[in-house]
């Protein structure tokens, strides 16, 4: 999924490289929960220019007439009608993101330290962070359709109500009538003191800020209370009306002072207005990615040739030349490919509501 360090120093060993990438990828990966569920895209390069491909095969109609006797053992079919699935194809075109940070010969990367571990911590966060943003960017362009104000009120700009149980019941709704697949199958419960059952659910993501009012739905059960058996997602804080929730705590999700006036204790950013967030709550193979994660990027060059989705670059003390006469300045990088798509709009509800501010 990732390259080496690329470095010109030879004395750090491939068990360094290993330790300072893990490092990285695992602090990048805490903070991608808007990549939960999402179908990975296929990147490719094609006459130098990198594309996203993603596929996906529609639902047949259902069957209500039975099978005729065979017309002819000799006629083509046995006088059957055959159906010809349906196959949507979407494209995105990809972008390259990345930082760097400048260090000193101070910094000794060539001997794995606390301080090397911890710089790796701080890039990998910065890549996580900057790829969840841009993939709330992507969610928040579900068509009108898809958007669920809340407690059924007109338009964002009178919101005043946190989430409530009637709006997640309407985005499940939407989702089971539009076909939509679930994540996780019905979870049975287990002889373990304090586990309940977990109905098949799909996936929600939301501000810390909407997730205590989630946490007060009735029925909310928190993911301390899932049997053994049942893998949880980053982030993931509990589950209520068939949705698998988890937290992102990044500005993206929040339109600061957009809803309606309000006398209640509310998260506003002027008196009088509350803020609006958006929850997410979609179904599977409803958002595609390309980017920094585990199993999110399928890249493909030539054949049996990769594109990392990410890759982390080390300049070593000296490689400035007369640019660093004295041999001072390192610098560590990381670059990543991004692409985000909406696979299909009635899979995915954008709930929009405000959010209780605890006293």
């Amino acid at each position: 999924m990732a390259d080496a360090i690329t470095n010109n120093i030879t004395d750090i060993g491939s068990p360094v490289n290993y330790q300072l990438m893990r490092g990285l990828l695992s602090a990048a990966r805490k903070k991608l929960p808007y990549f939960n569920g999402t179908l990975p895209g296929s990147l490719t390069k094609q006459t130098g220019a990198p594309a996203v491909i993603w596929q996906r095969v529609e639902n047949l109609d259902a069957v209500t007439t039975a099978l005729s006797e065979p017309s002819s053992t000799s006629a083509w079919q046995n006088g059957r009608t055959l159906v010809q699935p349906t196959v949507s194809t979407v494209t995105a075109t990809p972008l390259k993101y990345g930082n760097a940070i400048q260090l000193t010969e101070e910094v000794d990367l060539i001997q794995m330290n606390v301080r090397s571990m911890n710089l790796m911590d701080t890039l990998g966060a910065n890549a996580g962070e900057s790829l969840n943003e841009l993939m709330i960017d992507t969610y928040q362009t579900v068509t009108t359709t898809s958007i669920r104000f809340g407690s059924g009120v007109a338009s964002a700009g009178v919101i005043v109500n946190d989430i409530v149980a009637n709006d997640v019941k309407y985005a499940t709704n939407f989702l089971n009538r539009n076909s939509a697949m679930n994540f996780t199958p019905i979870g049975t419960g287990s002889t373990n003191i304090g586990t309940s059952p977990i109905r098949d659910s799909y996936y929600g993501i939301c501000h810390p800020d909407v997730e205590e009012d989630i946490r007060d739905i009735t029925g909310f059960i928190a993911v301390e209370q899932y049997a053994g058996y049942t893998d949880t997602l980053v982030g993931e804080f509990g589950t209520v009306g068939g949705v698998r929730f988890c937290t992102s705590e990044l500005s993206g999700s929040i339109e600061a002072s957009a809803g309606g006036s309000t006398t209640t204790l509310r998260f506003t950013a002027s008196a009088g207005a509350s803020d609006v967030y958006d929850t997410f709550i979609y179904g599977r193979e409803a958002m595609g990615t390309v980017g920094l994660g585990e199993d999110h990027s399928t890249s493909v060059n030539k054949m049996y040739d990769t594109i990392p989705a990410v890759s982390l670059i080390q300049h070593g003390a000296g490689s400035a030349g007369a640019g660093d006469p004295y041999n001072e300045m390192i610098t560590l990088a990381w670059k990543s490919w991004f692409a985000g798509a909406v696979l299909n709009n009635n899979w995915c509800v954008r709930v929009r509501t405000g959010a209780t501010k605890l006293a």
